[in-house]
């Protein structure tokens, strides 16, 4: 990435000024440091992954007031909704996992927030669901004995059904009234003109008493696309500072973050700022009916260790295998054989004890103790062979409660999902297990799948890899701002910035690309 000059406090603000972000009564907004109370599991009330984040403290918070009142877009003036963005989440993607259409939203919302636009989302209408009850993530109880018809209708279909999108994204903008979006059929083959830029057209928006609205229009891989050029374009050097400063105020920054933001020089360092002023703004808003039935579920796990606190006192392994085992792992299980000198893989998998191999006798030669004992929680689905592959370690090295000591040091005691038992090999991919047509049944799985997510999102040290999906947003959803008063000071690096909670990765690729990629 091209390295950017650095520019001093005063010519940020000169910068920045440049957008005239005002309040009804004119007040430049950009000092603001109010921050919404802290969000917790409720019924009736909206609730966003952010809960789980590591919040250290409350000296970083989102600048509310840009965040919710001001507009995207200098091009935009007083109207914020004259551009928008149009994500359209169900097309060719409604049938992949929770962990990939989690991470292609949150890719959609880069591209927004980089180019200074709202993005609203833009459902298959009813009739071209091809799901029970409108939405690929199952019913909950207040819709799974409706009629098809007016009242089903009222209620969130498609990935609406799990997220609420929050309102700093669409910043209050509505769908516009057009022909062409009112075609839906016509709308997605309209993606096919953007490739890698994002696909437009202008409207009369009734809505807006007939003033014209320009719509770009995204979805699925159109969205990995644009996401994989801008990529490029960091490494490159090929986005301005001008539109780096734009986006970290579409994310809530303060001025001095948004001119610490623009000097960063390393891509990746750059991604994870960003994801960190997402998360801040609270990027993954779960609909109540959502939170409700996950913190309900959990309940149900009786956990012996607490999974909702800022400092969690347990770990967490998800070992994905499955249909991952037949393309993105398949290299790195021949490469983890042929290493133990294996030309032909005696397994098709890469063993469980691999994932141990971060416990190490010299953390308790470090603090002088003989044995450190830890709670492990294990999302798999792979139970049984997991299950089967413990009970083995365990019998050369258990003790005797029934935990594994590793290198001599650490006493692990596993925990899995309750439902799955020794006789089912229950999955919780979205089109996996039960009735495949069912809402209840794929509900049910889409509850147990983001409980699994919220605790290894929790986890003090989560180990996983980056082949996966459920990996790669597990990391994401760990990153947080730290240090902000020392960036107001402008006295810290540009690696200080952001907090990653311990991530350790048991194979492949250590070096994650953004969500989407």
């Amino acid at each position: 990435m091209k390295k950017h000059r650095i520019i001093s406090r005063t010519m940020v603000f000169i910068a920045m000024m440049t957008y005239f972000f005002y309040d009804n009564n004119r007040r430049v907004l950009f000092y603001s440091n109010t921050s919404s109370p802290p969000m917790t599991l409720h019924h009736n009330r909206r609730v966003d992954f952010s809960m789980f984040q590591p919040e250290r403290n409350n000296y970083c918070p989102a600048n509310e007031e840009i965040l919710n009142s001001a507009p995207m877009n200098k091009n935009q003036g007083n109207d914020a909704c004259s551009e928008i963005m149009l994500f359209l989440p169900g097309v060719n993607f409604a049938y992949y996992g929770h962990g990939s259409q989690l991470n292609n939203y949150i890719a959609a919302s880069m591209i927004a927030t980089s180019m200074g636009v709202p993005m609203l989302l833009l459902e298959p209408p009813l009739e071209n669901q091809k799901f029970q009850k409108g939405s690929q993530f199952g019913c909950p109880s207040e819709i799974a004995s409706l009629p098809d018809g007016l009242d089903l209708a009222r209620f969130p279909s498609g990935l609406s059904r799990l997220i609420d999108h929050p309102s700093w994204l669409s910043r209050g903008c509505s769908i516009p009234a057009c022909q062409k979006i009112q075609d839906y059929d016509k709308l997605v083959d309209s993606l096919a003109e953007g490739g890698y830029r994002v696909a437009y057209f202008h409207c009369q928006d009734s809505n807006r008493d007939g003033k014209t609205t320009k719509i770009y229009v995204t979805a699925a891989y159109h969205v990995r696309y644009r996401l994989q050029f801008m990529h490029d374009g960091l490494e490159h050097g090929g986005i301005s500072r001008e539109q780096i400063l734009l986006w970290a105020l579409s994310l809530g920054s303060t001025m001095e973050e948004a001119g610490h933001f623009s000097n960063i020089t390393n891509t990746q360092d750059f991604w994870n700022f960003a994801m960190a002023l997402m998360n801040r703004s609270g990027i993954l808003k779960l609909q109540p009916w959502i939170a409700r039935d996950i913190e309900n579920h959990i309940k149900t796990f009786r956990l012996p260790f607490n999974y909702d606190q800022t400092d969690s006192d347990f770990d967490a392994i998800h070992i994905r295998r499955g249909d991952k085992l037949l393309y993105e792992s398949k290299k790195e299980v021949k490469k983890y054989w042929k290493s133990r000198g294996h030309n032909h893989p005696p397994v098709n998998y890469i063993p469980f004890e691999h994932y141990l191999r971060y416990y190490v006798k010299d953390d308790c030669v470090s603090r002088g103790v003989k044995t450190i004992n830890r709670d492990v929680y294990l999302a798999t689905d792979d139970p049984i062979i997991v299950k089967e592959e413990i009970a083995t370690l365990i019998k050369v090295n258990g003790t005797r409660d029934g935990t594994l000591l590793v290198d001599g040091c650490y006493s692990l005691k596993f925990h899995f999902h309750p439902t799955q038992s020794d006789s089912t090999a229950e999955t919780f991919h979205i089109q996996h297990g039960g009735p495949k047509g069912d809402c209840v049944s794929r509900y049910e799985r889409s509850i147990a799948a983001l409980s699994d997510l919220i605790i290894l999102t929790k986890s003090r040290t989560f180990i996983g890899e980056y082949n996966s999906n459920w990996g790669r947003l597990v990391r994401l959803m760990r990153i947080s701002m730290d240090n902000c008063i020392k960036i107001e000071k402008g006295i810290l690096g540009v690696n200080e910035t952001v907090r990653i909670k311990d991530v350790r990765i048991a194979f492949g690729s250590e070096a994650p690309l953004p969500s989407g990629l």
